[in-house]
């Protein structure tokens, strides 16, 4: 029988400061950057913030420490079919230089 290990949760307390909700975030679980993503699980409605890399240099190094194979998407994996065309967007810029049309 496999017993499940369900996460420990504390209560906090939310309040507004002028027109924006706040919530107390304890000790334990308390963010090394100064800013967080945010996303809505669509499926619990759960509301979930994620700390990222602070930075792009970190971005960058973590992604040269995994140390993705020189064969990765080759040419032959990859999808060379040229991009869709939308005529929508194509209506909003301008034929000439890509630049975005003064109306």
């Amino acid at each position: 029988m496999e017993v499940e290990i369900v996460p420990q949760t504390h209560k906090t307390r939310v309040f507004m400061s002028g027109r924006s909700q706040h919530v107390t975030i304890p000790r334990e679980f308390r963010f090394r950057s100064s800013e967080v993503s945010i996303r809505r699980d669509p499926s619990t409605g759960d509301v979930i913030l994620s700390e990222g890399p602070g930075s792009w240099d970190e971005i960058f190094a973590a992604l040269d420490a995994v140390q993705i194979p020189g064969d990765f998407l080759s040419e032959s994996d990859r999808d060379r079919q040229p991009p869709d065309v939308r005529s929508a967007v194509e209506e909003v810029f301008d034929d000439n230089n890509g630049q975005v049309r003064e109306e």
